[in-house]
């Protein structure tokens, strides 16, 4: 780590040392700089209102619309590179994103439905709920990451922090704006927007489209084909309403169809497992008469091993998805025990999954309107959006070349993990705000939401539509939620502000999940409701309802000089939810409750300064943080008991924590010609208390645990505990920076360059702080001339040729069969006094998502 530390240092103190060869600066987090050589400034509405980003008392970073245009950024993963305290993978394509701010994450976030983030997705200040990677980074505005609880005023899925899209208005005048860009891996782009008014001073558009496609870098092996390409086309029209008195409206239309292919991942099998012996290891797995279809293609090992310790290591060759017809031979298995018969080979062609890869269809509409009630002062605003989703995700989901069933050679194999989800979300706030120049100002509002998600099995008889719904494998989701909000800002002298800001909010959860059984499926609270009413109240259990306050108090002084303090109180709540089947079958399984989870909270304090220096040419943003975390939402895997589909996995509330840092933004401009920024973060995010089941296994040497692990033994408590582990997905330290420059040719033309790099620390992929994804050190940067009109460039992403793997899963291997060997006799095994049970689940593995490589492009942009 500290070795990558100072390769970072060593190339910015190199950069600042060329600024002879190159002139004028473009931003990274702001706009470019005065003509006197000053920071100019960034509007915000962090807190719901206009504010400096100087001047605004919360932790937020900005992205604005010119460093995304200059460093080329193209979603909220490269975002995230500019910005401190926020942490973004890939984890699985472009789906299931998980932005970890703070360190504060949940390994199944946006994998399960109702399992959240704890960091939400606005745009234009409405709720977003979904995927937004393929959002067009062209029709941005400015990106805000806001820090620290949002609960207060954002609302749900917001404790650890909010991220706002603003997106562009219309212009005053006509306007043309376009960019086109090949790069390496067939990779191509071509977006372009007009914009200008419809009805001179009174209403405007922006009409706007984007074509992205990326051709993928890997190639699966067992079919010879590229994996992990991305296709997105995308449209939008926005129209501006503003009689330039009273009232302002927003609507804006947007259409996206994403199309991408099967996930560029790897399977680090269990042979690499290299700590923690134990009978849950390839050492005890052979064969078994009762799953035939399950053969052992990896044949016996002799290692004892159950996990890895170290960094997982790319493994670029090793792609291996049966994404294509395979044919299979399956043995025949000869039985010798009495009441078990024999089974004769078989011989199948098929594919792997019914549907490969990522498809994604997104209607969004939104309406934003604010009202100066009679020009008083007094502000109405409405926020409206919809939103309708349909999704496809398919993908061999064992990740290797194994092909196996649990319940026989019918239907798909046992790993295939293909699903289609169709859904749709409104929602509505509604505030009235006072005078903002008022020593005494606030705002109240109202809040409501809804979504619904009916989710089917892709399988090969209905591999676009699914089965019906109420076979195995459909679900019915449905979520509400209520609010009422408010805030107060009261300045009792000059300098000194004081804000109040509460959210009571109320959420109802219903699910409906035929996962574990077509005659009996798991049922919350949809008797008599939403049409099933078929189902008996004995049957159904009530929905789930969560009501909560979360308050957030900030006390800020702005000095004369301009030098701002601010201390922040705050609270805030990660929703909790259902398990469904899955989580009938761990409670059979485990011995405990696990059919719903609880919310997650955090108790905030945070301290923190800004300041401009030397003249506007230095500007400081700095925060300390400490967060208490309670009923940390854990993540436990429990194998299928259908025999069909991947492994399922729970959620359950098994630990507190706390997370404390600190964040520094510097930027600096010390002429007009030059503009470097860099941000650093710390983060010490770890469980203050937590016991774990697969913690339990690991330490035990392969039992599985004879408790309850929320109320564990004293002897049982020593071998589940995680408390002192690090929170996993988030890394300790993240540094950024960039250094902009331009060098004035002539009248008409100039020669630029940029360059942006970001460092961060390796990542726990689970609680059990022993596999990693080691320290990760990007470099991009651009070379281009430059007029008024015209842009013309070359640049190169990830210089460095970094192949860490931004994150991985904790999985299964079954290529050594799904029965036992050489375990001893159940009699003989203890633990602390009483008969313990085997842990007989396959071995543990990991699928790693690869990353991209050094790509080098070529850019031409537009503007009229």
């Amino acid at each position: 780590m500290m070795r990558t530390f100072v390769r970072a240092t060593l190339l910015c103190a190199t950069a600042l040392g060329s600024q002879a060869a190159y002139a004028q600066a473009v931003s990274n987090t702001t706009q470019p700089a005065d003509d006197d050589g000053g920071i100019k400034e960034i509007i915000v509405t962090a807190r719901k209102t206009e504010e400096t980003l100087s001047t605004a008392p919360i932790a937020v970073s900005a992205v604005t619309s010119e460093t995304i245009a200059e460093q080329g950024l193209n979603s909220i993963d490269d975002f995230a590179r500019t910005a401190t305290g926020i942490s973004f993978s890939q984890a699985f394509g472009r789906s299931s994103d998980r932005p970890v701010i703070r360190g504060q994450s949940n390994v199944l976030a946006n994998v399960q439905f109702g399992v959240e983030t704890g960091a939400a997705y606005f745009v234009d200040g409405i709720y977003y709920q979904g995927d937004i990677q393929g959002f067009d980074p062209l029709s941005i505005e400015r990106v805000e990451i806001i820090k620290g609880p949002q609960s207060a005023l954002y609302g749900r899925n917001t404790y650890a922090g909010a991220i706002n899209y603003i997106t562009k208005a219309a212009s005053d005048t006509f306007t043309a704006s376009g960019r086109a860009t090949v790069a390496e891996h067939n990779e191509f782009q071509l977006a372009g927007s007009v914009s200008g008014p419809l009805i001179p001073d009174l209403l405007g558009f922006r009409v706007g489209g984007r074509h992205y496609e990326y051709g993928g870098e890997y190639t699966n092996r067992l079919t010879g084909k590229k994996v992990g390409q991305e296709k997105t086309t995308s449209g939008y029209l926005t129209l501006d309403w503003d009689n330039g008195g009273d009232v302002k409206v927003r609507q804006r239309l947007s259409y996206q169809r994403d199309r991408d292919g099967p996930l560029a991942i790897f399977l680090q099998g269990a042979a690499f497992n290299n700590c923690q012996p134990g009978f849950r290891s390839p050492r005890y797995r052979s064969r078994s008469i009762f799953l035939p279809y399950v053969p052992a293609t990896l044949g016996t090992s002799t290692n004892t091993n159950q996990y890895f310790c170290g960094t997982i290591k790319p493994q670029p060759d090793n792609v291996a998805l049966n994404t294509d017809e395979t044919t299979v031979v399956f043995p025949a298995i000869t039985s010798f025990i009495p009441g078990v018969p024999s089974f004769p080979g078989a011989t199948i062609t098929r594919d792997g999954t019914a549907f490969d890869g990522i498809y994604n269809r997104q209607w969004y509409a939104s309406q934003v309107a604010d009202w100066d009630i009679g020009g008083s002062g007094f502000v109405l605003s409405s926020l409206t959006g919809y939103r309708d989703n349909k999704n496809r995700f398919g993908t061999d989901s064992d990740h290797s070349d194994s092909f196996f069933y649990f319940g026989g050679p019918v239907g798909e194999p046992a790993f295939a993990n293909t699903n289609t989800k169709d859904s749709w979300d409104f929602s509505q706030e509604v505030r009235l705000a006072t005078p903002q120049d008022r020593p005494i100002r606030g705002l109240v509002g109202l809040y409501y939401f809804k979504q619904v998600q009916e989710g089917r099995d892709l399988t090969f008889a209905n591999p676009l539509q699914g089965d019906p719904f109420g076979t195995l494998g459909s679900s019915f989701n449905w979520l509400e939620d209520r609010a009422i909000f408010a805030s107060l800002t009261v300045e009792p002298v000059e300098g000194l502000s004081i804000t109040g800001e509460v959210r009571h909010q109320v959420e109802r959860k219903r699910q409906l999940d035929y996962s574990s059984s077509v005659t009996a499926p798991f049922c919350a609270g949809y008797a008599g409701l939403e049409g099933f009413t078929n189902l008996t109240a004995t049957l159904c259990q009530p929905a789930l309802k969560e009501t909560g306050t979360d308050p957030r108090i900030t006390v800020d002084y702005l000095f004369p000089s301009g030098l701002l303090v601010y201390g922040i109180y705050a609270r805030g709540r990660k929703p909790g939810g259902f398990n469904g089947g899955a989580g009938v079958t761990a409670t059979a399984q485990l011995g405990q409750p696990l059919v719903q989870y609880l919310p997650e909270k955090v108790e905030s304090f945070e301290i923190g300064t800004k300041f401009d220096a030397l003249d506007r040419r230095l500007r400081v943003a700095a925060s300390a943080f400490r967060n208490t975390l309670s009923s940390i939402q854990l993540t436990s895997a429990i194998p299928n008991p259908n025999g069909t589909g991947a492994i399922n996995s729970v959620v359950t509330n098994q630990g507190d924590g706390r997370a404390s840092g600190f964040e520094l933004e510097l930027q600096m401009a010390p002429t007009r010609d030059l503009n470097v920024t860099m941000g650093i973060s710390y983060v010490d995010a770890h469980f203050t208390s937590g016991c774990d089941a697969d913690q339990f296994i690991l330490n035990s040497g392969g039992l599985r645990p004879n408790f309850d692990t929320r109320n564990p033994t004293a002897a049982g408590l020593a071998l589940c505990d995680i408390s002192g582990n690090r929170l996993p997905l988030g890394s300790p330290w993240i540094a950024n920076g960039s250094l902009d420059y331009e060098l004035p040719l002539s009248a008409a033309g100039s020669l630029w360059f940029n360059t942006n790099w970001s460092l961060e620390a390796s990542k726990y992929v689970q609680v059990h702080n022993l596999a990693k994804t080691g320290d990760t050190f990007l470099v991009n940067a651009r070379l281009g001339y430059r007029t008024d009109r015209f842009t013309i460039s070359v640049f190169g992403r990830n210089l460095t040729d970094e192949d860490t793997i931004p994150l991985a899963t904790r999985w299964f291997d079954y290529r050594y069969g799904a029965g036992t060997t050489g375990l001893p006799a159940a009699n003989t095994v203890t633990f602390d006094g009483r008969p313990a049970v085997i842990e007989t689940g396959a071995p543990r593995a990991f699928f790693g998502t690869l990353r991209k490589g050094r790509t080098f492009g070529a850019e031409a942009t537009f503007n009229f």
